[in-house]
């Protein structure tokens, strides 16, 4: 059983340990980052701070994702408090006072708990807008400002941006905004250094989070109460995009050799390189097209995705001209039967739904045998090697653009297709969506082979 902490601004690293000695510590988490733990039930994932910036922040089918695991996660202080309070009733535990600001409505937006430890380019640690309100509404209580310039002191926070929300920056903007205003805000930070302990809300938070789950059953032996919670994260439906963040974040299983591997990286290179993988796809797509009238073997499972492409209006006499060439190559169209030629027009042209992948995740249908499954881990995992030897060279050292004339030889190659339009066939047989997005694919893994190649001329 781990406990898992993302954090930043709210607490250092030591007052971490301190509070939960046995916690392992991770940056403020950003998209993927939670599904990358491959966690599971009796681990316990205690989400403090985030990275918010735009396209990265964790989102709340990842959050779904571990619950309906078993996971028990816990947000509490900054932008974890933000998503325990948009997931509560899905099983997210939730901490603190900034919570339940957030439940409450008393606070609305992730624009209030943005703050940042400093780094290299941030000289001074940032200050969320959550804490200044929170130290404002103590230092009025205790007399050190008046109400009103408390509330110009919020007025001109909430005008910085949160990267740039730094004492020194806000007492700057005050003193150009009035004497007596910088004056207020320096005094409001020396107010805030007395009262560390009560003020700096996040931090309090942080430590009320750690100090609850020190004190509290492991995560395996006290699941929610089913009465707490309006809908369980199991009972939702997973969305296609939730199904493909996982097979992209999660760690391919069975693989504790390589566990940073992923499934789906591990599929792609299957889809590239393995002989068989066309007719694995082949059977993938038929079965679903097929859909109720599934036979009980497969030797009716053409007929039957005919006829179900029947009911649907798709024939090989109602197709127009234009779909023929676009999905099969001249001598395909010459060739074989009406249904055959329909058969490999249904399997190219196959998607979950319009413009959507051919498939999400790691169906089990296109997985291999676990021996062949494993090698392939091997090799994923020797191909991230290679690129982090490259990136640790510096600049001169990471892998070149590798030209379309290049990749499409390895195609032709691995493939034995010749044409361009052959090619994009063979791209199609194996789920690509084109061939443009198998030479990318390729481009990954073509390092791989020159190394081999390198080793075996020596």
């Amino acid at each position: 059983m781990t406990t898992h902490v993302f954090v930043g601004a709210a607490l250092g690293a030591d007052e971490v340990r301190a509070a939960h000695p046995g916690a392992v510590l991770h940056p403020p988490a950003r998209h993927g980052d939670l599904l990358a733990l491959a966690a599971g039930p009796g681990d316990t994932v205690v989400l403090l701070d985030g990275v918010q910036s735009h396209g990265t922040p964790v989102s709340h089918e990842e959050i779904l994702d571990l619950l309906a695991d078993g996971t028990r996660v816990v947000g509490a202080a900054g932008f974890g408090a933000l998503r325990a309070a948009e997931l509560w009733p899905y099983g997210m535990r939730g901490i603190g006072l900034v919570f339940g600001m957030f439940v409450q409505g008393t606070l609305d937006g992730d624009a209030e708990v943005a703050a940042h430890r400093p780094t290299h380019t941030h000289g001074h640690p940032t200050v969320a807008l959550v804490t200044l309100r929170w130290t404002v509404a103590n230092a009025v209580t205790d007399r050190i400002l008046d109400a009103a310039t408390g509330d110009t002191l919020l007025d001109l926070a909430g005008s910085m941006h949160a990267a740039e929300r730094c004492w020194p920056a806000l007492i700057r903007l005050a003193g150009e905004h009035a004497k007596e205003t910088g004056e207020a805000a320096a005094a409001l930070r020396a107010y805030a250094r007395r009262t560390r302990s009560t003020t700096d809300l996040q931090r309090v938070d942080a430590l009320l989070a750690l100090s609850w789950l020190a004190q509290e059953a492991p995560a395996s032996a006290a699941p929610p109460a089913p009465e707490s919670l309006l809908v369980p994260a199991w009972f939702l439906t997973p969305t296609s995009r939730r199904a493909q963040w996982r097979s992209t974040f999660r760690p391919t299983s069975g693989a504790s050799r390589h566990p940073a591997v992923r499934e789906l990286d591990v599929l792609r290179f299957q889809q590239l390189y393995a002989p068989d993988f066309p007719a694995r796809y082949r059977g993938f797509t038929l079965h679903r097209i097929a859909g109720h009238l599934l036979p009980t073997g497969d030797s009716e499972l053409e007929t039957c995705a005919l006829e179900s492409a029947a009911r649907a209006g798709i024939t090989a006499d109602l197709l127009p001209a234009q779909a023929w060439e676009h999905w099969l190559t001249p001598g395909e169209r010459r060739s074989g039967t009406p249904w055959h030629r329909l058969l490999t027009l249904l399997v190219r042209s196959f998607r979950s739904a319009p413009g959507d992948a051919p498939f999400h995740g790691v169906p089990a249908e296109l997985r291999h045998a676990d021996a062949v499954w494993a090698a392939s881990t091997n090799a994923v995992a020797a191909i991230d090697r290679l690129g982090e030897s490259a990136a640790a060279s510096g600049p001169g050292g990471t892998a070149r653009r590798i030209p379309v004339s290049e990749v499409r030889g390895h195609l032709r190659e691995i493939w034995g297709s010749g044409s361009p339009a052959a090619l994009e066939a063979a791209a199609r047989d194996r789920g690509f969506a084109s061939l443009a997005e198998a030479e990318e694919t390729a481009r990954r893994f073509m390092p791989l082979r020159a190394a081999s190649a390198q080793v075996e001329a020596r």
